[in-house]
């Protein structure tokens, strides 16, 4: 009977903790007109652009389209760490060359509490658009 009550215990904790940050997949980003309108205008009209911007999607979560600006990068998650002043996602940057004018990453967050940063691994900020 114990052994049954910490695994209801565990899954409780792990399915409260998770679910709070998400990569979406480049194929989906039709799914969401208005970031797919965004990622269209970074590809034509901004392949230099390196930063972010913030989109809310459906239930109030929001989609954070980082961009790289440069055709030879491309962008991973890390993590998103989040205390009551600040949300920080971080990204690491890796040398690779891509079909796209501006390499990019589609990361969903459930909830952003107050100031929203995304920075490198070396603490390098991306500018907000």
């Amino acid at each position: 009977m114990k052994k049954w009550l910490m695994l209801v215990v565990m899954v409780f904790v792990l399915s409260a903790c998770g679910n709070n940050t998400w990569v979406l997949e480049k194929e989906r980003v039709g799914e969401v007109g208005e970031v797919a309108s965004y990622v269209n205008h970074l590809q034509l009209s901004l392949p230099d652009f390196r930063g972010y911007s913030v989109f809310t999607i459906s239930e109030g979560k929001k989609m954070v389209v980082v961009s790289t600006g440069t055709p030879n990068q491309t962008l991973e998650f890390v993590e998103l760490e989040t205390t009551k002043e600040r949300t920080t996602i971080t990204v690491t940057e890796k040398q690779e060359e891509t079909d796209e004018n501006n390499p990019y990453i589609l990361i969903g967050v459930s909830k952003i509490k107050g100031e929203l940063v995304v920075v490198t691994e070396d603490g390098e900020e991306f500018e907000e658009k």
